[in-house]
Protein backbone atom coordinates (compact mmCIF):
# COMPACT_ATOMS: atom_id res chain seq x y z
CA UNK A 1 0.00 0.00 0.00
CA UNK A 2 1.50 3.07 -1.07
CA UNK A 3 1.11 5.73 0.50
CA UNK A 4 -0.02 9.41 0.31
CA UNK A 5 2.17 11.93 -1.10
CA UNK A 6 0.50 14.50 1.94
CA UNK A 7 1.97 11.73 4.84
CA UNK A 8 5.09 10.79 2.85
CA UNK A 9 6.82 14.68 2.68
CA UNK A 10 5.92 14.78 6.48
CA UNK A 11 7.84 12.29 7.52
CA UNK A 12 11.22 12.54 8.91
CA UNK A 13 14.75 10.29 8.01
CA UNK A 14 14.41 8.81 11.30
CA UNK A 15 10.85 7.63 10.23
CA UNK A 16 10.74 4.59 8.48
CA UNK A 17 7.99 4.82 5.67
CA UNK A 18 7.82 0.66 5.51
CA UNK A 19 6.19 0.81 8.89
CA UNK A 20 3.82 3.70 7.89
CA UNK A 21 2.61 1.88 5.40
CA UNK A 22 2.11 -1.69 7.22
CA UNK A 23 0.15 0.91 9.79
CA UNK A 24 -2.24 2.10 6.90
CA UNK A 25 -2.86 -1.53 5.97
CA UNK A 26 -3.52 -3.05 8.97
CA UNK A 27 -6.06 0.20 9.87
CA UNK A 28 -7.67 -0.39 6.42
CA UNK A 29 -8.01 -3.80 6.95
CA UNK A 30 -10.09 -3.27 10.30
CA UNK A 31 -11.65 -0.26 8.60
CA UNK A 32 -13.05 -2.40 5.63
CA UNK A 33 -15.03 -4.60 8.17
CA UNK A 34 -16.90 -1.79 9.96
CA UNK A 35 -20.84 -2.33 9.45
CA UNK A 36 -21.46 1.64 8.48
CA UNK A 37 -18.66 1.56 5.96
CA UNK A 38 -19.82 -1.69 4.31
CA UNK A 39 -23.07 0.25 4.36
CA UNK A 40 -21.35 3.61 2.42
CA UNK A 41 -20.73 5.88 5.47
CA UNK A 42 -17.24 7.50 5.10
CA UNK A 43 -14.63 6.93 7.58
CA UNK A 44 -11.48 9.62 8.36
CA UNK A 45 -8.62 9.41 10.28
CA UNK A 46 -6.38 11.91 11.55
CA UNK A 47 -2.62 9.99 11.22
CA UNK A 48 0.49 11.27 12.94
CA UNK A 49 3.57 11.15 14.86
CA UNK A 50 3.88 11.84 18.61
CA UNK A 51 8.06 12.21 19.83
CA UNK A 52 7.05 12.42 23.60
CA UNK A 53 5.28 9.53 25.17
CA UNK A 54 4.38 8.93 28.96
CA UNK A 55 7.79 7.59 30.78
CA UNK A 56 8.25 4.87 27.71
CA UNK A 57 10.40 2.46 29.82
CA UNK A 58 8.20 2.38 32.94
CA UNK A 59 4.56 1.06 31.26
CA UNK A 60 4.69 -1.91 29.57
CA UNK A 61 1.62 -3.33 27.38
CA UNK A 62 2.75 -7.45 27.81
CA UNK A 63 1.10 -8.43 24.23
CA UNK A 64 3.43 -10.70 22.69
CA UNK A 65 6.48 -10.50 24.53
CA UNK A 66 6.29 -6.99 25.70
CA UNK A 67 5.72 -3.20 24.19
CA UNK A 68 5.86 -0.03 25.47
CA UNK A 69 2.76 1.10 26.55
CA UNK A 70 1.42 3.72 23.90
CA UNK A 71 0.48 6.22 26.57
CA UNK A 72 0.78 10.51 26.01
CA UNK A 73 0.58 13.09 27.74
CA UNK A 74 -3.04 14.50 26.61
CA UNK A 75 -6.58 14.14 28.09
CA UNK A 76 -7.85 10.45 28.15
CA UNK A 77 -10.10 10.14 25.02
CA UNK A 78 -12.21 13.42 23.87
CA UNK A 79 -13.25 14.39 20.76
CA UNK A 80 -11.81 13.01 17.69
CA UNK A 81 -12.85 15.12 15.21
CA UNK A 82 -9.40 16.75 14.38
CA UNK A 83 -9.12 19.41 17.46
CA UNK A 84 -5.72 19.04 19.65
CA UNK A 85 -6.78 17.37 22.38
CA UNK A 86 -6.08 18.87 26.24
CA UNK A 87 -2.65 18.96 28.21
CA UNK A 88 -4.20 17.06 31.34
CA UNK A 89 -3.53 13.05 32.11
CA UNK A 90 -5.71 11.07 33.83
CA UNK A 91 -4.69 7.81 35.11
CA UNK A 92 -2.72 5.14 32.50
CA UNK A 93 -5.18 6.70 29.36
CA UNK A 94 -3.44 9.64 28.12
CA UNK A 95 -4.01 10.71 24.63
CA UNK A 96 -0.36 10.82 22.93
CA UNK A 97 -0.19 14.28 21.16
CA UNK A 98 0.59 14.88 17.72
CA UNK A 99 4.01 16.27 16.37
CA UNK A 100 2.18 16.93 13.48
CA UNK A 101 -0.87 15.07 12.05
CA UNK A 102 -2.70 14.67 8.12
CA UNK A 103 -6.01 14.05 7.40
CA UNK A 104 -7.06 10.92 5.27
CA UNK A 105 -10.03 9.30 3.93
CA UNK A 106 -10.45 5.41 4.07
CA UNK A 107 -10.81 3.90 0.09
CA UNK A 108 -12.95 0.82 0.38
CA UNK A 109 -12.35 -0.05 -3.49
CA UNK A 110 -9.31 -0.17 -4.11
CA UNK A 111 -8.39 -0.70 -0.05
CA UNK A 112 -6.51 1.92 1.44
CA UNK A 113 -6.27 5.70 2.37
CA UNK A 114 -6.73 8.76 0.41
CA UNK A 115 -6.41 12.71 0.65
CA UNK A 116 -10.20 14.30 1.52
CA UNK A 117 -11.31 16.47 -0.90
CA UNK A 118 -13.14 18.30 1.71
CA UNK A 119 -13.22 16.70 5.77
CA UNK A 120 -17.12 17.03 7.05
CA UNK A 121 -17.32 19.39 10.57
CA UNK A 122 -20.42 17.57 11.52
CA UNK A 123 -21.23 13.84 12.84
CA UNK A 124 -18.79 11.76 11.00
CA UNK A 125 -16.95 8.43 11.80
CA UNK A 126 -13.32 8.82 12.60
CA UNK A 127 -10.06 7.38 13.84
CA UNK A 128 -7.17 8.99 15.52
CA UNK A 129 -3.88 7.12 14.86
CA UNK A 130 -0.62 7.86 16.44
CA UNK A 131 2.58 6.61 15.48
CA UNK A 132 5.93 6.72 17.60
CA UNK A 133 8.34 8.94 16.01
CA UNK A 134 12.06 7.57 15.09
CA UNK A 135 11.23 3.96 14.28
CA UNK A 136 14.15 3.77 11.73
CA UNK A 137 15.76 3.46 15.57
CA UNK A 138 13.72 0.97 17.13
CA UNK A 139 12.51 -2.96 16.10
CA UNK A 140 9.15 -2.11 17.35
CA UNK A 141 6.75 0.19 17.45
CA UNK A 142 3.41 0.70 19.91
CA UNK A 143 0.51 2.56 17.91
CA UNK A 144 -1.76 4.16 19.86
CA UNK A 145 -5.48 4.31 17.71
CA UNK A 146 -8.73 5.95 19.25
CA UNK A 147 -12.25 5.03 17.00
CA UNK A 148 -15.08 7.33 17.57
CA UNK A 149 -18.36 6.35 18.27
CA UNK A 150 -20.49 4.55 15.71
CA UNK A 151 -17.04 2.36 14.33
CA UNK A 152 -15.99 -0.67 16.80
CA UNK A 153 -18.96 0.68 19.74
CA UNK A 154 -22.40 2.33 18.61
CA UNK A 155 -22.23 4.37 21.85
CA UNK A 156 -18.43 4.96 22.82
CA UNK A 157 -14.81 5.92 21.66
CA UNK A 158 -12.62 2.77 21.95
CA UNK A 159 -9.00 2.33 22.20
CA UNK A 160 -7.30 0.24 20.28
CA UNK A 161 -3.46 -0.84 20.61
CA UNK A 162 -1.25 -2.43 17.36
CA UNK A 163 2.22 -4.11 18.16
CA UNK A 164 4.72 -4.45 15.24
CA UNK A 165 7.71 -5.74 15.20
CA UNK A 166 10.44 -5.34 12.36
CA UNK A 167 12.06 -8.46 11.59
CA UNK A 168 14.62 -8.90 9.21
CA UNK A 169 13.89 -5.53 7.33
CA UNK A 170 10.15 -6.20 7.30
CA UNK A 171 7.27 -4.73 9.85
CA UNK A 172 4.80 -7.43 11.33
CA UNK A 173 1.56 -6.28 13.31
CA UNK A 174 2.49 -8.91 16.14
CA UNK A 175 0.09 -7.78 19.04
CA UNK A 176 -3.84 -6.52 18.80
CA UNK A 177 -5.91 -5.48 21.78
CA UNK A 178 -8.30 -6.72 20.89
CA UNK A 179 -8.91 -9.94 18.62
CA UNK A 180 -8.71 -9.20 14.91
CA UNK A 181 -9.86 -12.58 14.33
CA UNK A 182 -13.49 -12.51 15.70
CA UNK A 183 -16.16 -10.41 14.20
CA UNK A 184 -16.61 -6.51 15.87
CA UNK A 185 -18.63 -6.34 18.88
CA UNK A 186 -20.57 -3.20 19.65
CA UNK A 187 -19.16 -2.79 23.37
CA UNK A 188 -16.55 -0.95 25.45
CA UNK A 189 -13.15 -2.35 24.95
CA UNK A 190 -10.94 -3.01 27.97
CA UNK A 191 -7.07 -2.52 27.66
CA UNK A 192 -6.80 -5.63 30.61
CA UNK A 193 -3.02 -6.50 29.94
CA UNK A 194 -1.47 -3.41 30.80
CA UNK A 195 0.74 -3.18 33.40
CA UNK A 196 3.79 -1.03 35.44
CA UNK A 197 7.41 -2.49 34.58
Amino acid sequence: MALPIALKERLSAEDDPALWEQVLKVLAEDASILEPVADGSQLYAEVGVCSHWLRPHQIRWTAAGGFAAPVGYGGAGGNTKFIRHGAGFIGRTGLPLFDWSVRLQFNPAPIGWVIPKKVPTKRFMSVRVTVPSRTTRHRQAAVHTLWSPRTLDAKRERTVLYGFRNLNGVWELKACSRDRKQPIQRRKSRISNVRRA
